[in-house]
């Protein structure tokens, strides 16, 4: 399986993997990851 980028819609953490984390390490959100674009995941890194 390909390795994709994935955001946490709530806060907006981002997850480089296979899928993203069922429960976000950022703000405990279950289920909140969307895959996304690499430019969107990475102008997110940026903003941080």
């Amino acid at each position: 399986m390909a390795k994709s980028f994935f955001k946490c819609q709530v806060c907006g953490d981002i997850h480089y993997g296979e899928m993203g984390p069922s429960i976000c390490p950022t703000c405990g959100s279950e289920e909140a990851y969307e895959e996304v674009e690499s430019i969107e995941a990475k102008e997110a890194m940026n903003l941080r």
